[in-house]
């Protein structure tokens, strides 16, 4: 620590030789009083801002002002003349010198007492001790409270009220506290707690109690006894003391006292000296150079500045006494006391000095047994090795608990110092080596321990184990080399916790790997549902499925990415065991096949919003066909074929249908692929007469009605080859067929010995249908005569047909007199000019009728003779150009205006 002793310059102030009274420093402002009567208040930030105020009250010239003392916020300054009169001034109020500002406490004034020490409460309120031996309670905001609170045979010299903490009260040679502080007329008026009484002195010079930070100093007889305040009762009995024996020799006795953290000034004549309290060591010793007949009178502080100012004044000059680093050197003072946790709180430790006080604290623990503390403390120190300390600790197994604290604050500590990687990895390696041997010493013991009192501590000590490496593990997760664990663990056989860590860091593969190497399907498919991995779900498909089918499958219906497709092998392998497991052991028919299952989950569910590959309906086909109870259900895979048409190839599932002889299917798919002849065929040989009925009956056939009469000849051969009872047969064969075959084209089938009575009915009834079939051609050939005969009326009818002409009729086209050239006339009433008509075919449309009459004008043109022009009449006359086809079809023409209209229609 270093001090520095300055004089303040305040020579623009000429009267203050032999002038100043009392200063104050609160809020680094500093406020004085010359005896005089001015008082100058200075704003330290900016010194050279300087309030000087003449103090109005002093009523005659000896009148001096004595005291001075500024509450703590700088607001409010306490003063007392050698008349025994107080006043309150507002600092504020200073730059204006009206006496309006100034309030005497007449009644303080009255009582005739003399203050000596004040301790400001609050802006307002403060106590103060009288030499009569008398503490007042003074609240400022009403001049009537001033309230006598405590009464002493001596003078009170010092009195410090600190809510919470306590109260002390020094008066003569005895010292008082009291350890409750509420309220203080109620703390003062009740009986002390504690009360010291020392070597008497002499009268004190300056003030002889200074009180900072809930610590205290007081000036006592032998010297200076400080100690701390707390609402114990044994506050005063661990005062510490200081002799004055210990400090230089001087002819002056201690004048005055202030506190730091760590250290006492004391003024003693003109030479300030600086004492730690920790050692009582004088660490500073700093004499003032004064003149002539100029005294020192005090030290006061401003303890609201970090660090705090201190100062020193005397009768004529202001100095300031300049503490730097304080703290400097206290915390080995410190851990000699043993006090290492004050030590380790101090702000300016380097990093080195800090590791010393661990280490320290960490030897003097370990040398008092206290392993699991030391072990924190060696973990934070860089001042010592690892292998140095781990050897305190391997020495003994039962230290093992404390090695891995020392290890877990060591790792601590290495992760907040770079290019460390190293380090972390060796450390977070050893830690977890020490958990395997740990679990496995105590696994040890519940295996051999045969009192099952026992057992109970050590399941417990084993979960509490368990439970602090799974805090190890999430704590560090980002620094562990997870394959290096990993082997830690396996070669420990330490499966619990390996599969704990892989959880932890969310390795779902390992945890899956993990249960299904141990056959735990239920444990297996609860990661699949948790991780959802697909690679996982592809890879492990096919031994879960084989081995817990039902609940396979149900969590690949929970997962919705998953592609069928990519499941085809497992699901086919799976299939292939389902089926020679039941033909083996004859299972029942109600067996359930999990991988049809999943197959039409897959198709019902999820084709309609993600269409599905090919072979994915190729394998539920597959399955079904393939199936040993497919027989039974031929007609649900023809149902299935006819929903899923077109999303598979029919010529493979004809294949399939066909080795494994579902016969109906191969029929339904011969008709699908139109091979209606191959289809009746497989039918009629596997005897599935309807489905071959189904075959021939077919819509498709209706335009070969050829091959449906062959197909049906085909289908009545079985019937009649296999039936006995020819009369049915021959009826359901024409009701089947819908008259497709007729009672003649039965006739060759039947064998020589069958009887005209069986078909005499279907002959009689073939008969009477062929008779009205002739009765209705030949009612049809009468019609046709009769509607000959009328077109031949109708005809001459035609020739005669006119039509007549109102005079000065115009042609529709050109609107001029239609008798004016050659025209011709519509029986719709049209009439138009034969150049206009010509004209207004050949801009229509109807390119038929233009090419005919525009070859019939090439024709002309090269010989007149050539033509007929009865061929151009039968032309124009065709049809009228304004009612026919040829304005019908000009409709998605452009409308052709002439420049005239068209301007007429401009805005």
């Amino acid at each position: 620590m270093k001090a520095v002793v300055e004089h303040v310059q305040l020579q623009f102030i000429p009267e203050i030789d032999q002038n100043v009274a009392s200063l104050r420093v609160e809020q680094n402002i500093m406020c004085f009083a010359l005896k005089s009567g001015y008082i100058f208040a200075i704003d330290l930030a900016t010194p050279s801002k300087v309030i000087k105020y003449r103090f109005p009250l002093l009523t005659v010239p000896q009148e001096k002002i004595l005291k001075l003392w500024m509450d703590p916020s700088a607001s409010s300054i306490f003063l007392k003349t050698n008349f025994a009169k107080y006043y309150v001034l507002s600092r504020d109020s200073m730059e204006s010198e009206a006496a309006g500002n100034v309030v005497s406490l007449k009644r303080l004034s009255k009582k005739n007492c003399d203050i000596i020490s004040v301790n400001w409460l609050s802006e307002t309120e403060m106590l103060c001790g009288s030499n009569e031996g008398n503490v007042y309670w003074i609240d400022l905001k009403s001049e009537t409270s001033i309230t006598k609170v405590y009464k002493s045979s001596d003078a009170v010299d010092g009195v410090v009220f600190s809510k919470g903490k306590g109260a002390l009260l020094t008066s003569g040679d005895t010292i008082r506290f009291w350890n409750t502080a509420q309220d203080p007329v109620k703390t003062f008026k009740g009986s002390a707690t504690e009360i010291e009484q020392f070597e008497h002195t002499e009268k004190a010079l300056g003030k002889r109690l200074t009180f900072y930070n809930s610590t205290f100093a007081w000036i006592a007889g032998l010297g200076v006894v400080f100690g701390t305040l707390t609402n114990s009762n044994d506050a005063l009995s661990t005062v510490g003391v200081l002799l004055s024996a210990e400090l230089p020799a001087a002819v002056h006795r201690i004048k005055d006292i202030v506190l730091s953290k760590f250290h006492i000034l004391i003024l003693r004549g003109n030479e300030i000296l600086i004492v730690n309290k920790l050692n009582n060591e004088v660490v500073a010793q700093k004499s003032i150079w004064v003149q002539g007949s100029e005294k020192m009178l005090e030290l006061t502080v401003d303890y609201s500045q970090d660090p705090p100012t201190f100062w020193c004044y005397s009768s004529s000059n202001i100095y300031e006494i300049i503490v730097k680093d304080e703290s400097a050197g206290i915390w080995s003072i410190l851990t000699k006391l043993g006090r290492f946790d004050d030590a380790l709180k101090l702000e300016t430790l380097s990093p080195l000095e800090k590791g010393q006080i661990y280490l320290q604290k960490a030897n003097f623990l370990f040398s008092q047994s206290h392993f699991m503390e030391a072990a924190k403390c060696y973990g934070k120190s860089n001042c010592v090795t690892t292998a140095e300390v781990t050897l305190k600790f391997l020495n003994d197994s039962t230290k093992m608990s404390a090695l891995q604290t020392y290890l877990a604050t060591r790792l601590d500590s290495v992760k907040a110092s770079k290019n460390s990687e190293v380090q972390l990895i060796l450390l977070t390696n050893w830690i977890v080596w020490n958990y395997m041997q740990m679990l496995n010493a105590i696994d040890e013991s519940i295996s051999s321990e045969q009192d099952v009192k026992n057992l109970e501590p050590l399941h417990a000590q084993k979960s509490h184990l368990n439970t602090e490496l799974s805090n190890f593990f999430e704590k560090n997760i980002n620094i562990l080399d997870r394959d290096t664990i990993y082997q830690i663990m396996s070669h420990q056989n330490r499966k619990s916790e390996v599969l704990t860590f892989a959880r932890l860091i969310e390795d779902y593969k390992y945890v899956l790997s993990y249960w299904i190497r141990s056959k735990n399907w239920y444990e297996s498919l609860k990661v699949l549902i948790t991780t959802q991995d697909l690679e996982c779900i592809y890879k492990y498909a096919t031994v879960l499925l084989i081995n817990s089918p039902d609940s396979t499958v149900n969590t690949w219906m929970q997962i919705p990415t998953i592609d069928p497709s990519e499941l085809i092998n497992p699901l086919l392998t799976y299939f292939a065991k389902f089926q020679k497991t039941s033909t083996d052991t004859g299972r029942s028919r109600s067996s359930v096949n999990y991988a049809l299952k999943y197959l039409m989950w897959c198709i019902h569910e999820q084709d309609s919003t993600k269409p599905l590959d090919t072979i994915v309906f190729s394998a539920g086909i597959y399955m079904m066909i393939a199936a040993f109870d497919a027989e039974d259900k031929e007609n649900e895979i023809i149902a299935f074929i006819e929903t899923n048409a077109g999303r598979f190839d029919n010529e493979f599932v004809l294949r399939l249908s066909t080795k494994y002889k579902r016969n109906k299917v191969s029929t339904y798919l011969y008709s699908q692929m139109k091979l209606f002849e191959e289809a009746v065929t497989l039918a009629i040989e596997k005897d599935l007469l309807d489905d071959a009925k189904l075959v021939a009956s077919s819509q498709e056939l209706d335009g070969n009605l050829r091959l449906k009469r062959k197909l049906w000849l085909k289908i009545a051969k079985r019937m009649i080859c296999e039936q006995h009872d020819v009369k049915q047969t021959i009826k359901a064969i024409l009701q089947d067929s819908n008259e497709t075959l007729s009672i003649k084209d039965l006739l060759p089938l039947f064998e020589e010995l069958t009887t005209i009575a069986n078909v005499k009915e279907e002959l009689i009834r073939s008969l009477k249908k062929h008779n009205t079939v002739m009765t209705q051609v030949s009612q049809e050939i009468q019609d046709s005569i009769k509607i000959k005969k009328e077109i031949a009326e109708d005809i001459e009818l035609l020739k005669t047909r006119f039509q007549i002409l109102e005079p000065g009729v115009s042609c529709n086209v050109c609107e001029e007199v239609l008798q004016t050239r050659k025209f011709y006339v519509f029986p719709c009433g049209h009439s138009f000019h034969t150049d206009c008509l010509m004209r207004e075919i050949l801009k229509s449309t109807d390119y038929a009728l233009r090419n005919k009459i525009e070859a019939f004008q090439r024709a002309a043109s090269r010989s007149k003779a050539a033509v007929d022009k009865g061929e151009l009449d039968q032309l124009l006359s065709a049809k009228c150009c304004f009612c026919s086809d040829i304005k019908i079809n000009s409709i998605d023409e452009p409308l052709d205006y002439e420049e005239t209209e068209r301007q007429a229609w401009n805005v």
